[in-house]
């Protein structure tokens, strides 16, 4: 196997379905706008949660499942759902048809990593009827964890590498850095990233078992910030070889690159941050992306919200990057979005290249870090490369940098 670290690795499509729109127009509107996509559900408290805020993501229209069988449509869970509406808008941007899907070098690959409500739905069926043939067909391929995956490769016919990276909340910037390795060594031209996240009430009472959730607000970075907001849906990006890019279409220029990919792991506590390891993870990305940390315009950090994750990140940022650099935190639009988390950052990335302007952060009044530039209020700004964090349980760590293309 060969890498050739020279092949750009770009991205031609995007998508969105999350509690800031259904689709990326959207979705710059409300990161330009300091839209907060979160709510209080009265149906968390009613379910024992201690928190009831939390991303207010639509449902999916009925037309994103069009053409389904009946067979299809048993197999299919709510992220698959979100993951399809995604998918949909990213393939349409990057001119793939499904005949592409089907005969060109196409890999999938999904950061997943709960299917809480399917599986609660399985013991309730059970308990009440104490026999598996109530549960239907379709059950089993509703509630592993690699559901996205496998129904998103059946559906759209893909043959090569279909693979759910179960990484946590650092989930997704792996599944990208998969995805870049694979064009990097030939073995794919096109590789579909997605991030699917959960939104249903068995969904994240075990998270909230923690007390990490906040009541009231999410203040990334903030003085007063009480904790994250868990929010979910689905997010796309299409990687592909930019040789094989050039050669299936000359009228249509790649959104972005993504230039550079790190990670690391902390080996200590399972839940404790480390700003030392999250640094290594920084300096990693920007090592494999061939810059230096000056070129860096802004980090779009992790920043979820707690005490002890955020103060991690801040020293990480510091020890790496000039004082200065732009620190922007989009949590308090989204919440966090958990297991879609990577792939939703660099939707967002892209948006800021192409439209250059760095987003406002939103809840929190006063930083409560000196040393941070994080960006207060939306302003336009051309930058160049965004690095972006994604860290989870376990101490995995995830970075990686969305450059322009050319």
């Amino acid at each position: 196997m060969h890498y050739n670290m020279n092949i750009k690795t770009l991205i031609t499509g995007t998508g969105i379905h999350s509690c800031l729109g259904t689709n990326t127009r959207q979705l710059t509107e409300a990161l330009r706008t300091g839209k907060c996509g979160l709510h209080h559900d009265p149906r968390r408290k009613s379910s024992g949660y201690r928190s009831d805020l939390c991303g207010n993501v639509p449902d999916v229209d009925d037309h994103v499942l069009y053409g389904l069988s009946r067979a299809q449509l048993q197999c299919v869970s709510q992220p698959t759902r979100y993951a399809l509406s995604a998918v949909q808008q990213a393939l349409l941007q990057a001119e793939i048809s499904p005949v592409m899907l089907r005969t060109q070098r196409v890999s999938l690959i999904v950061s997943n990593d709960s299917t809480a409500e399917e599986m609660m739905q399985v013991g309730e069926v059970m308990q009440r009827r104490n026999d598996t043939r109530y549960l239907g067909a379709g059950a089993v391929f509703r509630s592993l964890n690699s559901t996205v995956s496998m129904n998103l490769a059946s559906i759209l016919g893909i043959h090569g590498l279909t693979l759910t990276v179960s990484a946590a909340c650092a989930g997704g910037g792996h599944a990208l850095g998969l995805g870049k390795m694979l064009i990097e060594t030939g073995q794919a031209d096109i590789v579909i990233v997605v991030g699917a996240q959960e939104t249903g009430l068995a969904s994240m009472q075990s998270f909230d078992a923690l007390g990490v959730f906040s009541c009231t607000h999410v203040a990334p970075f903030g003085k007063e910030r009480n904790g994250l907001a868990p929010s979910g849906g689905a997010a796309c990006v299409i990687l592909e070889n930019e040789h094989a890019f050039s050669e299936r279409i000359h009228d249509l220029n790649a959104l972005a690159q993504l230039s550079g990919y790190g990670f690391s792991s902390n080996g200590t506590a399972i839940c404790t941050p480390d700003g030392r390891l999250e640094a290594v993870c920084m300096n990693n990305a920007v090592q494999n992306a061939q810059l230096e940390h000056t070129q860096i315009d802004a980090v779009l950090a992790h920043a979820t919200g707690t005490p002890m994750g955020d103060k991690a990140e801040a020293e990480a940022i510091t020890s790496c990057f000039p004082l200065g650099t732009y620190v922007v935190a989009t949590k308090g639009h989204t919440g966090h979005e958990c297991w879609m988390a990577g792939v939703s950052q660099v939707v967002q990335a892209v948006q800021m290249l192409q439209y250059d302007f760095l987003p406002g952060v939103v809840g929190t009044d006063g930083c409560d870090f000196e040393m941070l530039n994080v960006v207060c209020d939306t302003f336009d700004f051309s930058a160049q490369h965004i690095l972006c964090n994604a860290f989870g349980f376990g101490g995995t760590n995830s970075s990686f940098i969305i450059s322009k293309p050319y």
